[in-house]
């Protein structure tokens, strides 16, 4: 067995190891493990992801990049031409970023992940309510709620 075949084993038990009970790996955590897998393993970039998606496919763990690629389209559809939702399909797109995600995330996570595709794609919120504001779009996500990042580990029979 060569250095190489060695290094792509070893890192691929690695990512096995560091994603062994969480069944959602965030964009920060994605890229963590692939710094490592250049530094420490001396990988390539493209060998790197290549093994961590590999592992990721085999093990059920859902990647936050992905799951982002797949909301735009979601979104898209929703959204329309305009590039705007509603508070109502807003929700939906919520349920559905936590279905993707494998119902890991808490609702307000996942709010604030598609928050954040939108924003990052030049979608709006519509008005809605009495006033005709965003003031429900503008609450996702604020700071200082600890609950907007949290990702929840359900429990699995032994």
């Amino acid at each position: 067995m060569s250095n190489k075949d060695n290094a792509q084993q070893r890192f691929s038990g690695y990512v096995e190891l560091a994603a062994l009970d969480r069944p959602f790996l965030s964009k920060a955590e994605e890229r963590r493990l692939l710094e490592d897998g250049i530094a420490r393993f001396e990988l390539d970039p493209e060998e790197a992801r290549g093994i961590l998606l590999s592992v990721a496919h085999r093990r059920d763990i859902r990647v936050e990049r992905d799951i982002d690629r797949r909301m735009l389209s979601i979104l898209e559809r929703f959204g329309g031409k305009r590039r705007k939702l509603g508070k109502k399909k807003f929700a939906e797109a919520a349920a559905i970023y936590n279905g993707l995600a494998g119902g890991s995330l808490s609702d307000e996570a996942a709010r604030v992940r598609v928050k954040r595709v939108m924003e990052e794609n030049a979608f709006r919120a519509k008005r809605a309510g009495l006033l005709w504001s965003r003031r429900w779009y503008n609450k996702i996500g604020r700071k200082g709620d600890p609950e907007a990042t949290e990702v929840r580990t359900p429990l699995r029979p032994a």
